[in-house]
């Protein structure tokens, strides 16, 4: 399931959204010592406008479209499709289209036990439903036909905290006051979801779950292998570390800021046509080698990169989570954020004997602590 396919679920889920139906809403609360308490399923027509507002709003998080960094398809592992499998788990839940109790109370016991989570979280789930609409030659939506039902459950697991006294205000007396609440307050940022089945070609996908989490770095071990079944995958830091180990180990003292700044703006090339690709680029040896080689990187410096990439890194990377927002350039003093288009202003030289960082000024005022300051020596 690619950017662009995420992109259309997401699109595609809310109340006014063309060929899109949410029939059904499950919500529970575990608590901490892992009881699965308050457990509903309701029709979504029976469901308050105040109250869908903020479930389509929780729910939607989880369909993230940032594949490759906070939205991850994962597959089950070999042999998790017999009878009482993760996969066998979801595709009853699907199938009972939130409706059975006990489904819905087994899909929860199991959460929990998977989980086994020292603090209270809020599951909210949804059934809905998606007629899908065929493409016509100009990538658009063609109402007159479709290309089927895709069915589907979408889970945010939710924060839950307390607010045992606050300040309010009352209209009715013109005033504020202390309150005092003792009920659980569920946020609405997940930190945790998931999508099944995923959406691949524009079809159910049901070898594959589409996890979210909140954190890309810290992503929740527990609930990708225990309860859904599947590989966990790197974290962002991870993949930058075996990069950076790369790089290193390529060329050591020959490694330059050119090269850095380089290698930063093809993975942001590569990133932006991930966006629409069906099949999305990796970063492999081979095509580090090629980042490289245009970065100006001597031949007979790359001869191992293909080498030392399997060394370091065990299948490929993402360039998702190996490309920076900004370049950032730091000493024990100094540290310099340079943004992305402005990289070539940058420049590292010896001058008089010293070395220094060179930063050229297209302006004659710079700001600095927010003072306008003019450059000693520039014109008007």
């Amino acid at each position: 399931m690619n950017r662009k396919e995420m992109t259309e679920i997401r699109n595609h889920f809310g109340p006014e959204a063309k060929y899109f139906s949410m029939e059904q809403v499950l919500t529970a609360m575990v608590d901490m010592k892992g009881t699965v308490r308050g457990l509903r399923l309701r029709p979504y027509h029976k469901i308050t406008e105040q109250e869908t507002d903020i479930l389509f709003a929780t729910m939607k998080k989880v369909l993230s479209p940032a594949i490759g960094k906070s939205t991850s398809e994962l597959a089950f592992r070999n042999g998790e499709f017999a009878e009482g499998s993760p996969q066998d788990l979801l595709g009853g839940l699907l199938r009972s289209e939130l409706k059975d109790e006990d489904a819905a109370m087994g899909f929860l016991t199991r959460l929990s036990e998977s989980l086994e989570s020292d603090e209270a979280f809020a599951v909210l789930a949804a059934y809905c439903q998606y007629s899908v609409p065929k493409k016509n030659k100009m990538d658009e939506d063609d109402a007159e036909n479709s290309d089927g039902i895709y069915r589907y459950v979408v889970v945010a697991l939710c924060p839950v905290g307390s607010a045992e006294s606050t300040l309010a205000y009352s209209s009715f007396d013109d005033e504020i006051f202390r309150q005092e609440s003792k009920d659980a307050i569920i946020g609405k940022a997940p930190f945790d979801g998931f999508l099944y089945p995923a959406f691949s070609d524009r079809a159910p996908d049901i070898h594959h779950v589409m996890y979210y989490t909140k954190t890309p770095n810290a992503p929740n071990d527990k609930l990708v292998e225990n309860f859904l079944g599947c590989e966990a995958e790197s974290t962002m830091d991870e993949e930058q570390g075996s990069m950076k180990q790369v790089m290193q180990q390529l060329l050591g003292d020959d490694l330059t800021y050119e090269a850095v700044a380089t290698v930063n703006e093809k993975l942001e090339q590569i990133v932006a046509k991930n966006k629409s690709d069906e099949a999305p680029t990796e970063i492999t040896g081979h095509i580090l080698h090629r980042m490289l080689q245009e970065a100006g990187v001597p031949e007979e410096k790359l001869e191992r990169t293909e080498e030392v990439f399997k060394e370091c890194v065990e299948t490929t990377l993402k360039p998702e989570r190996l490309v920076q927002a900004k370049t950032v350039i730091r000493t024990p003093e100094i540290v310099v954020n340079v943004k992305n288009d402005a990289k070539d202003k940058v420049r590292l030289e010896k001058v008089n004997g010293r070395h220094c960082m060179v930063i050229a000024l297209d302006e004659a005022v710079i700001e600095v602590n927010g003072y306008e300051l003019k450059v000693p020596g520039m014109s008007e």
